[in-house]
């Protein structure tokens, strides 16, 4: 790993605690209707930056590192600890499986339309699997019964998880061109 790497990993790892930590107690709190969104700032701003991580390295490791940092940074200081390291590990999670799919061999081939299609499955599947650690320690705090009762929750949880990650894979892919266009200026 070379310094620019380990520059782009720690810069993206102190943006997304720092919008973490400073806006996700302040968005988290917003709601429509019924609808509570938090988690956003974590979601959206984490996967967008794993995406725009992945894509400036070109080499796997990068966005796992980074993403397990963050994770770190923005859990520790929550009021249950043992739960923020339970969610915490769902990030670093979501961010071993995006590295993982993202620099698998056949996404090289991809183009277009396709390497679109493909990158936005990578936020679903990776999104989904971020919640993982968290519905395990429900299942061991609950019981069968009272994570079954709860299942409408935890389904709700999922699918706002992945509709975030989603985002904020789409925002990375629609800023890439101009992050590209400003690579060389950066590097030299």
């Amino acid at each position: 790993m070379n310094s620019r790497e380990i520059a782009l990993i720690s810069v993206f790892a102190a943006i997304w605690i720092g919008s973490q930590n400073a806006l996700g107690p302040i968005v988290g709190r917003i709601s429509i209707g019924p609808f509570s969104i938090h988690g956003v700032v974590n979601r959206v701003i984490g996967w967008l930056l794993m995406f725009i991580l992945a894509e400036v390295s070109g080499k796997f490791g990068r966005v796992s590192i980074m993403a397990t940092i963050a994770a770190l940074g923005t859990r520790i200081i929550r009021l249950s600890p043992l739960r923020g390291l339970v969610v915490g590990a769902g990030y670093a999670l979501g961010g071993v499986v995006f590295d993982l799919l993202f620099f698998a061999p056949y996404m090289r081939s991809l183009e277009g339309k396709n390497r679109r299609t493909y990158l936005l499955i990578i936020a679903v599947i990776s999104g989904a699997l971020a919640l993982t650690p968290y519905l395990l320690f429900q299942l061991s705090i609950l019981g069968i019964q009272g994570f079954i009762a709860l299942m409408p929750l935890y389904a709700y949880y999922m699918v706002k998880g992945i509709i975030f990650s989603i985002l904020g894979t789409s925002i990375g892919l629609s800023i890439l061109p101009r992050i590209k266009m400003l690579a060389p200026k950066i590097e030299s």
